[in-house]
């Protein structure tokens, strides 16, 4: 029996773009590809977890942190549908082999570092380590869901990188997720996380300044420990071409309460600071220099 083989669930949409209106827009585009939390009842019946464990994997409430980016002249592409049904941070097709009854195509990235982890393109386990699924998958299955919902989020970015390139010769992504809280006291400790692969994804000026910033608004700050930046991130970013893409992490715990997923008065103070680093970002005049 499989999973997919009981479900005849989709969603209407996988992701909302959102366009700035009534304004001269920026080529900038932020990326929210795990916030989404659209979980189909069907798909949840044939969890072995509850929807609160499942939502763990979520980047909860990322989508409304910038929810008022377009107002500001920038695009923004949020998913919904859940970031374990369908990862848009992977590629295509890191797939895990045991998740399924039908043996896999040798094209398939079966032995990723994120396979391996269980946080493939479908996820196998849930944030806690626990396995998700009751049955097996079926590929054909899985074939039709990336088709149909992995490369239309994808095609969005790539249309717009395009655009950008033809219309102002290069363009920013931020692709923005949340992370789990860690103890103060840690000395691994920090609040926001910029990622640029190592120096390969984006301009100096642009992770550089971008830490100043947070810093400077009472935030601690590092980059590329322990996110450097996913396959968005790694895929997309050609400095040379002028196609710069960060990665931004933002601790939970700094806008919600991670136990309950309820939001707390921090949602507001964090949801201003992001308001105005986007302000600064598009005054920024030598943000494509390295």
């Amino acid at each position: 029996m499989s999973l997919f083989d009981l479900i005849d669930s989709s969603f209407s949409s996988p992701f909302i773009m959102q366009y700035p209106q009534n304004m001269h827009p920026y080529p900038i585009l932020v990326s929210s590809p795990h916030s989404g939390m659209q979980y189909d009842t069907q798909l949840l019946s044939l969890s072995r977890l509850s929807i609160e464990e499942l939502r763990k994997s979520e980047d909860s409430y990322v989508h409304l942190l910038c929810d008022q980016f377009p107002q500001l002249g920038v695009t923004l592409l949020q998913a919904t549908l859940p970031r374990i049904f369908c990862d848009l941070n992977r590629e295509a097709w890191e797939l895990d082999p045991d998740m399924f009854k039908d043996r896999l195509p040798d094209w398939c990235n079966q032995n990723s570092y994120q396979v391996k982890r269980g946080f493939g393109t479908v996820h196998k386990i849930s944030a806690l380590g626990r396995p998700i699924y009751k049955y097996y998958l079926s590929f054909p299955k899985i074939y039709q869901r990336i088709e149909t919902y992995w490369f239309s989020y994808h095609q969005q970015i790539q249309q717009f990188i395009q655009t950008s390139c033809d219309h102002y010769g290069g363009c920013i992504l931020l692709d923005v997720h949340s992370m789990p809280s860690m103890p103060k006291r840690s000395p691994y400790y920090t609040d926001i996380v910029l990622g640029d692969g190592f120096a390969q994804t984006c301009s100096s000026t642009l992770i550089n300044n971008s830490q100043k910033f947070f810093t400077q608004h009472g935030l601690k700050v590092s980059k590329n420990t322990p996110y450097a930046g996913g396959y968005i991130t790694r895929h997309y970013g050609n400095p040379k071409q002028n196609i710069h893409t960060m990665q931004i992490e933002i601790n939970k715990s700094l806008y919600m309460k991670e136990d309950d997923f309820e939001m707390h008065g921090g949602f507001t103070v964090l949801q201003s600071i992001l308001i105005e680093y986007i302000k600064w970002i598009c005054l920024q005049k030598t943000i494509f220099n390295n």
